[in-house]
Protein backbone atom coordinates (compact mmCIF):
# COMPACT_ATOMS: atom_id res chain seq x y z
CA UNK A 1 0.00 0.00 0.00
CA UNK A 2 2.72 2.38 -0.23
CA UNK A 3 4.28 4.35 -2.32
CA UNK A 4 8.08 3.68 -1.89
CA UNK A 5 9.76 1.65 -4.60
CA UNK A 6 10.92 -2.38 -3.46
CA UNK A 7 14.60 -1.00 -3.76
CA UNK A 8 13.42 2.32 -1.55
CA UNK A 9 12.33 -0.71 0.61
CA UNK A 10 15.33 -2.12 0.49
CA UNK A 11 18.14 0.64 0.68
CA UNK A 12 16.22 1.91 3.95
CA UNK A 13 16.37 -1.43 5.83
CA UNK A 14 20.04 -1.50 4.68
CA UNK A 15 20.55 1.92 5.77
CA UNK A 16 19.06 1.35 9.23
CA UNK A 17 21.11 -1.78 10.07
CA UNK A 18 24.49 -0.04 8.86
CA UNK A 19 24.11 2.91 10.69
CA UNK A 20 22.95 0.65 13.93
CA UNK A 21 25.97 -1.58 14.08
CA UNK A 22 27.94 1.62 13.33
CA UNK A 23 26.26 3.31 16.27
CA UNK A 24 26.89 -0.23 18.53
CA UNK A 25 30.86 -0.25 17.32
CA UNK A 26 31.10 3.18 18.07
CA UNK A 27 29.67 2.82 21.47
CA UNK A 28 31.92 -0.04 22.22
CA UNK A 29 35.19 1.92 21.10
CA UNK A 30 33.87 4.49 23.49
CA UNK A 31 33.60 2.06 26.35
CA UNK A 32 36.61 1.19 25.38
CA UNK A 33 38.68 4.00 25.10
CA UNK A 34 36.70 5.65 28.59
CA UNK A 35 36.05 2.67 30.90
CA UNK A 36 39.34 0.65 29.83
CA UNK A 37 42.15 2.81 29.24
CA UNK A 38 42.18 1.38 25.21
CA UNK A 39 43.91 3.13 22.91
CA UNK A 40 43.65 2.52 19.10
CA UNK A 41 47.10 3.07 17.56
CA UNK A 42 45.00 4.27 14.25
CA UNK A 43 41.71 5.91 14.24
CA UNK A 44 41.58 6.51 10.46
CA UNK A 45 42.22 2.59 10.31
CA UNK A 46 39.93 1.79 13.24
CA UNK A 47 37.19 4.01 11.56
CA UNK A 48 37.68 2.13 8.18
CA UNK A 49 37.65 -1.14 9.91
CA UNK A 50 34.28 -0.12 11.70
CA UNK A 51 32.88 0.72 8.29
CA UNK A 52 33.94 -2.40 6.53
CA UNK A 53 32.55 -4.76 9.37
CA UNK A 54 29.08 -2.88 9.18
CA UNK A 55 29.16 -3.31 4.80
CA UNK A 56 29.78 -7.05 5.53
CA UNK A 57 27.23 -7.35 7.73
CA UNK A 58 25.31 -5.46 6.22
CA UNK A 59 25.31 -7.37 3.42
CA UNK A 60 25.30 -10.61 4.99
CA UNK A 61 21.71 -8.89 6.64
CA UNK A 62 20.30 -8.50 3.23
CA UNK A 63 20.28 -11.88 2.08
CA UNK A 64 18.90 -13.16 5.40
CA UNK A 65 16.18 -10.74 5.38
CA UNK A 66 14.84 -11.17 1.60
CA UNK A 67 15.41 -15.18 1.69
CA UNK A 68 13.21 -15.35 5.19
CA UNK A 69 9.15 -15.35 4.18
CA UNK A 70 8.26 -14.15 7.90
CA UNK A 71 9.67 -11.66 10.36
CA UNK A 72 10.53 -14.76 12.78
CA UNK A 73 12.13 -16.71 10.48
CA UNK A 74 14.55 -13.77 9.44
CA UNK A 75 15.17 -13.68 13.39
CA UNK A 76 16.21 -17.32 13.77
CA UNK A 77 17.51 -17.42 10.09
CA UNK A 78 20.09 -14.21 11.42
CA UNK A 79 20.75 -15.66 14.65
CA UNK A 80 21.85 -19.05 13.28
CA UNK A 81 24.00 -17.46 10.28
CA UNK A 82 25.66 -15.09 12.88
CA UNK A 83 26.31 -17.97 16.00
CA UNK A 84 27.73 -20.10 13.33
CA UNK A 85 30.08 -17.13 11.93
CA UNK A 86 30.94 -15.83 15.34
CA UNK A 87 32.31 -19.13 16.42
CA UNK A 88 34.00 -19.83 13.24
CA UNK A 89 35.68 -16.59 12.97
CA UNK A 90 36.97 -16.45 16.70
CA UNK A 91 34.29 -14.52 18.52
CA UNK A 92 33.39 -17.67 21.09
CA UNK A 93 36.75 -19.12 20.91
CA UNK A 94 40.08 -17.17 20.36
CA UNK A 95 41.84 -18.60 17.05
CA UNK A 96 45.10 -19.13 18.29
CA UNK A 97 43.85 -22.13 20.37
CA UNK A 98 41.48 -23.24 17.61
CA UNK A 99 42.75 -26.89 16.20
CA UNK A 100 44.50 -26.33 12.65
CA UNK A 101 41.52 -27.47 10.33
CA UNK A 102 39.21 -24.83 12.53
CA UNK A 103 41.90 -22.07 11.39
CA UNK A 104 41.46 -22.92 8.03
CA UNK A 105 37.69 -22.77 7.69
CA UNK A 106 37.88 -19.80 10.39
CA UNK A 107 38.71 -17.90 6.47
CA UNK A 108 35.54 -17.88 5.17
CA UNK A 109 34.00 -16.30 8.07
CA UNK A 110 33.49 -12.17 7.72
CA UNK A 111 33.71 -12.11 11.89
CA UNK A 112 37.23 -13.69 11.51
CA UNK A 113 38.15 -10.62 9.20
CA UNK A 114 36.20 -7.99 10.60
CA UNK A 115 38.30 -8.74 14.29
CA UNK A 116 42.02 -8.65 12.57
CA UNK A 117 40.49 -5.65 11.04
CA UNK A 118 39.89 -4.27 14.64
CA UNK A 119 42.42 -5.69 16.54
CA UNK A 120 44.72 -4.57 13.47
CA UNK A 121 43.82 -0.89 14.49
CA UNK A 122 42.95 -1.06 18.25
CA UNK A 123 46.56 -3.14 19.05
CA UNK A 124 47.97 -4.77 16.86
CA UNK A 125 49.32 -1.28 14.93
CA UNK A 126 48.69 -2.51 11.75
CA UNK A 127 49.93 -1.19 8.36
CA UNK A 128 47.61 0.11 5.86
CA UNK A 129 48.72 -2.96 3.77
CA UNK A 130 48.15 -5.25 6.27
CA UNK A 131 44.89 -4.08 6.59
CA UNK A 132 43.94 -4.32 3.38
CA UNK A 133 43.22 -8.04 3.26
CA UNK A 134 40.79 -8.25 5.95
CA UNK A 135 39.39 -4.69 4.77
CA UNK A 136 39.14 -5.54 1.00
CA UNK A 137 37.54 -8.69 1.99
CA UNK A 138 34.49 -7.20 3.95
CA UNK A 139 33.97 -4.90 1.55
CA UNK A 140 33.41 -8.09 -0.91
CA UNK A 141 31.51 -9.54 1.14
CA UNK A 142 29.22 -6.50 2.02
CA UNK A 143 29.40 -6.07 -1.61
CA UNK A 144 28.01 -9.51 -2.76
CA UNK A 145 25.27 -9.40 -0.31
CA UNK A 146 24.05 -6.16 -1.19
CA UNK A 147 23.75 -7.58 -5.29
CA UNK A 148 22.62 -10.98 -4.31
CA UNK A 149 20.10 -9.83 -1.98
CA UNK A 150 18.85 -7.19 -4.46
CA UNK A 151 18.29 -9.85 -7.13
CA UNK A 152 16.99 -12.19 -4.83
CA UNK A 153 13.99 -9.21 -3.73
CA UNK A 154 13.36 -8.61 -7.05
CA UNK A 155 12.54 -12.23 -8.05
CA UNK A 156 9.75 -12.25 -5.01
Amino acid sequence: ASPLSTGSILFGKALACFLAMIVVEALLVAVGVLGFGVRPTSWPLLAAAVLAAATAFTGIMMVLAVVAETEQSASGAAWATLLVLAMLGGGMVPLFVMPRWMLTASGVSPAKWAILALEGALWRGFSPAEMALPLGLLLAIGAAGVVLGTRLFRTY
